[in-house]
């Protein structure tokens, strides 16, 4: 089975409750919640002054660091606000793959819900985006307050059916949704990141100016090392077919370095834009991993 029940992921409402141990704060009121706001108020604390963004209010340009610098740069001050959180999953077809515990498309599913009602419980807008292999390459709902987007999305997770041959990369996603994306979101993205370039890295560095961002790599270890187990037969839509042997010492080793390269360019450009990583493997505990990954970057904000 490449998909999770919709009964599954909607059960995994309970667990969620174990990710908002981690948050700053308990949201006590509809759209409450702390994080940092670029926009000006009465008696809001300064946090920082950082280089403008597209979007940012322009009532809150720090005028001298500007006139020093040469370039517009805006304050940042922390207010209780509703947040958006925009989970954005890749379902292309490298995600429907598994050799241990589940596919990754199983497992990225289960952390979006996760994610999603995670969202739900502190009363942040929900906002969702499938990219890959459905309708049209991408499936994007604005943030809303009610729980229609999270609906939708655990439906369309756990819909099987023949998706259309359109694949979209991550880069193109963003692309196409990085003007409907407010200013202080915080986007989530669910993929296994096998296609890192530079492009991408574009992206991450335009959305990051003015969102947060935290990235959740999905590995298989079949991803990073083939055993030496004969010759494997792989089928794509029942017509291109190729036999691969798997005891040829010099073809496992380039199969690693490949990967190896890819998540170490994906490493070098999440340390440089500071954003977060928490990986999570086809054969953990998705609740623990989230758990101790989004503790994490509690931590270390908090330094």
């Amino acid at each position: 089975m490449l998909y999770p029940s919709f009964d599954e992921l909607v059960a995994l409402k309970h667990k969620a409750f174990q990710l908002l141990f981690p948050s700053d704060q308990k949201v006590s009121s509809l759209g409450g919640g702390n994080f940092r706001s670029p926009f000006r108020g009465q008696g809001l604390e300064f946090e920082e002054v950082r280089e403008y963004a597209s979007g940012d209010d322009i009532r809150a340009i720090d005028w001298r660091v500007t006139a020093r610098t040469g370039k517009a740069h805006t304050k940042i001050f922390r207010e209780s606000r509703e947040r958006s959180v925009i989970i954005c999953v890749d379902v292309n077809e490298s995600m429907r793959f598994g050799t241990r515990g589940t596919f990754k498309s199983i497992q990225a599913a289960r952390v979006a819900a996760l994610l999603g009602w995670k969202a739900s419980m502190s009363h942040d807008k929900i906002g969702f985006c499938l990219f890959g292999e459905t309708t049209g390459g991408i499936d994007f709902y604005k943030p809303q307050r009610s729980r229609k987007p999270l609906w939708e999305m655990l439906k369309n997770l756990s819909t099987i059916n023949n998706r259309d041959s359109l694949f979209l990369s991550g880069e193109e996603m963003l692309s196409q949704i990085s003007q409907s994306i407010s200013t202080g979101a915080l986007v989530y993205m669910i993929s296994d990141f096998s296609n890192m370039n530079i492009a991408l890295e574009k992206q991450f560095t335009s959305l990051r100016r003015r969102c947060d961002v935290i990235l959740i790599p999905i590995d298989d270890p079949a991803d990073q090392f083939i055993p030496p187990i004969g010759s494997l037969f792989f089928c794509k839509n029942f017509k291109d077919k190729i036999y691969i042997n798997t005891e040829n010492k010099i073809g496992r080793e380039a199969y690693t370095n490949q990967w190896q390269q890819t998540r170490e360019s994906l490493q070098k450009v999440t340390r440089k834009l500071k954003i977060p990583l928490i990986p999570i493997a086809t054969h953990a505990d998705a609740v623990t991993e989230l758990f101790l990954g989004l503790k994490h970057i509690q931590k270390m904000r908090r330094r």
